[in-house]
């Protein structure tokens, strides 16, 4: 029988995986099913875990796989703002959602480190404003950093979550989605780091939701504000609830701008406040949103009253809720649901760590959470390969 391959990783990151589980050899030996001598040997280098013993020793650690090929431990990672919760009480966040951001924060470690490998500097994330600034201003500020013009963003439609994804990772941005995460749990998460700061979204969240999510948190990166949202349009008033308010007018100006939105022929010959659902579904294809962000809009711009948004608020929150209890039938090949949560762009890096050299095919598989055979696939799908 073959011997299964060895594990080349870096024994002083697993010696910090361990301790930061607050494991003895013996304990940790024990859950990843190898003697103690032979982990003692591992961590000091003088064996090697196979490749299978290290998969073990990653999930029995809570640690992303890439993590231990790289060459440093990583900084101490400090805690982020929970917006979900406005009171004093501390609320301490779920062991998945923990380790959504954990895992996050590792593969930034990795981006940046085959950044330097490559050659390839990383852009400084530059854009800023405060909180007392003018909403519309911001807004068409993003647009104008990210280069969205408006003739582009008409035709995309269901394709607009995909084509705002793309701006932002072009200014060195991460962009994860995070699957098999309650929507409760998490919408969106924000690090607001000066080099590659990340964005994470909730693959359950419908599309047009996506959407909102991924330019609302984005305005979390150009405040400043790292944090956890799980917001809706309508943000709690307490103070602690003026970064999430800020965030989602920002987003809905950036998404729908205002001499836009008036300008449409459906909205500049109609003087009524109230809108029917077929013109509230023209509009939000128009502009790629959902239909309540297009109504939200309107409310701001004085083209509907208070009472006629919570009346098909209600209605839009009942289709929501029947969409989340229906379930899915298949989905997409396995390497599309990766590339969709990684990304196109530190997809394409992974790759190009293996084309100079950095990385061998094995670790590609490992970075990408693939097996060996099916990275043709990831790679063809990432650059748009046919075949």
């Amino acid at each position: 029988m073959a011997k299964s391959a060895l594990a080349f990783i870096n024994p002083d990151i697993l010696v910090w995986a361990r301790e930061q589980a607050g494991l003895t050899i013996e304990a940790a030996a024990e859950g990843i099913a190898v003697s103690a001598d032979k982990l003692a040997k591992c961590e000091a280098g003088d064996d090697h875990l196979t490749f299978p013993q290290f998969l073990k020793a990653a999930n029995f650690y809570k640690r992303a796989p890439a993590l231990f090929y790289l060459d440093e431990r990583p900084q101490g990672f400090q805690p982020i703002q929970d917006f979900r919760h406005l009171h004093d009480a501390e609320v301490a966040m779920t062991p998945a959602l923990e380790w959504a951001i954990r895992q996050a924060r590792e593969r930034r470690e990795l981006a940046l480190e085959l950044r330097q490998d490559v050659q390839e500097p990383v852009s400084e994330f530059t854009l800023r404003a405060a909180l007392t600034d003018n909403v519309e201003a911001v807004g068409q500020a993003i647009r104008d950093y990210l280069g969205i013009q408006q003739s582009a963003q008409q035709g995309w439609r269901a394709k607009a979550f995909d084509n705002w994804r793309a701006a932002i990772e072009a200014k060195d941005v991460l962009v994860f989605m995070v699957p098999r995460l309650d929507l409760t749990e998490m919408r969106g998460v924000a690090v607001a780091d000066t080099l590659l700061p990340i964005i994470l979204v909730n693959s359950k969240d419908r599309t047009n939701g996506r959407t909102f999510t991924l330019l609302h948190e984005f305005c979390h990166l150009v405040v400043r504000a790292s944090g956890i949202s799980g917001m809706s349009l309508d943000a709690p008033e307490p103070a602690k609830a003026r970064v999430e308010q800020f965030c989602n007018a920002v987003a809905a100006a950036a998404l729908v701008p205002r001499d836009w939105l008036l300008s449409e022929p459906l909205v500049a010959r109609k003087g009524a406040t109230q809108w029917d659902n077929d013109d509230l579904t023209a509009l939000a294809a128009r502009f790629g949103v959902s239909r309540e962000v297009v109504l939200r809009r309107l409310l701001t711009l004085g083209r509907t009253t208070r009472a006629f948004y919570e009346s098909q608020r209600a209605l839009f929150q009942k289709e929501y809720d029947d969409l989340a209890d229906t379930k899915s039938k298949g989905g997409p090949p396995r390497h599309l649901t990766v590339l969709s949560q990684l990304g196109r762009s530190f997809t394409q890096l992974v790759f190009q760590g293996y084309y100079d050299r950095q990385l061998t095919l094995r670790d590609v598989a490992n970075h990408l959470n693939m097996q060996v055979k099916a990275v043709p696939d990831i790679e063809r799908a990432a650059f748009g390969l046919r075949g």
